[in-house]
C-alpha cells in the first residue's frame, strides 16, 4: 500500500505541474523543430498533416554531453568509418511516425498499457520550454524496457536528466531516450545490442525529477547522425501508442 500511495501522490503532483490542454483542442503535435511544429487535426476521426507555429525549441533534457561533445569513436556505430554523417536534426514527416509504428514498439515501462498514457509532449517546462517527451508514471524500480531491438548509444548522467540511456532502433533513424532512471540494468554497456523488451534500467527520480513522483522521461528523436546522439528532432511518443 505504501508504494501505491507514493505513486498516487506522484501522479497528483505531476497533474498539478502539467499544462492542461483545452478539451476542444483537436490538434495533436507530431514533432517539433525549432519554432515549427508538425501537427495533425484529429477532428472527425481523420488526421491531416500541417504546419503550425511553435514557441519553444528542443527538449528540456536535450544537451551536449558533459565534456564529450566531440565524441567520434562511438562504440558500435552503424556509420561507416570516415563516412559523411547525415543531419543530427532532420525534418520529420508523417511517414516517420508510420515507420516507427510499423516496428510494433512495446511500451517502455513494464506493466503500463496505452490507455494509461497522458500526452505531455506540448507541456511547458520552466515557463517557456516545451516538454517534447512523454512522462510515464510508475513505482520506483519498475523495469524500463527497450521498445524495439537496437543498440545502446550512450549511458549518461546529467543534472537535468539524471541517469539516462540513449538507444537507437534497428534502422538507426530513431533514438530513444530513457531519463531519470534509478539505475541501469547491471551489465548494460555502450555499444551493446539490446533485444525488444530487454530491461534497460529501472524507473526513478534522478536528475531534476521530484522525489515524490518517480517516472520515466521517454523521448523519441529522429536523427541521421548517431555520433550526436543527444540531438535529433523530437517526435511525440504518445502518438506511437495512440489507438
Amino acid at each position: 500500500m505504501r508504494v501505491y500511495g507514493a505513486t498516487f501522490a506522484g501522479a497528483f503532483l505531476i497533474t498539478l505541474i502539467y499544462e492542461t490542454k483545452p478539451a476542444s483542442d483537436s490538434s495533436v503535435t507530431v514533432a517539433r523543430s525549432g519554432d515549427t511544429a508538425l501537427v495533425i487535426d484529429t477532428a472527425g476521426g481523420s488526421g491531416t498533416a500541417g504546419a503550425a507555429g511553435g514557441v519553444a525549441t528542443g527538449s528540456h533534457l536535450e544537451m551536449p554531453p558533459d565534456g564529450d561533445s566531440a565524441s567520434s569513436g562511438l562504440p558500435g556505430s552503424d556509420l561507416p568509418p570516415g563516412g559523411t554523417p547525415g543531419s543530427s536534426s532532420p525534418a520529420v514527416v508523417p511517414a516517420d511516425l508510420e515507420a516507427l509504428r510499423a516496428q510494433r514498439p512495446l511500451l517502455p515501462v513494464a506493466g503500463v498499457v496505452a490507455k494509461d498514457l497522458v500526452d505531455s509532449f506540448d507541456d511547458r517546462r520552466g515557463g517557456t520550454r516545451r516538454h517534447n517527451a512523454l512522462d510515464i508514471m510508475a513505482a520506483r524500480n519498475t523495469p524500463a524496457v527497450a521498445i524495439t531491438a537496437g543498440r545502446v548509444l550512450r549511458l549518461h548522467s546529467s543534472v537535468a536528466g539524471g541517469l539516462t540511456a540513449y538507444i537507437s532502433d534497428p534502422t538507426s533513424r530513431f533514438v530513444f531516450m530513457y531519463g531519470h532512471l534509478d539505475s541501469f540494468r547491471p551489465g548494460l554497456k555502450e555499444g551493446a545490442r539490446v533485444g525488444r523488451g530487454e530491461i534497460v534500467g529501472f524507473v526513478g527520480t534522478t536528475g531534476n525529477a521530484s522525489p515524490l513522483a518517480p517516472h520515466l522521461h521517454f523521448q523519441v528523436t529522429r536523427n541521421d547522425n548517431l555520433k550526436e546522439w543527444w540531438k535529433g528532432t523530437p517526435m511525440n511518443p504518445f502518438l506511437i501508442y495512440r489507438p
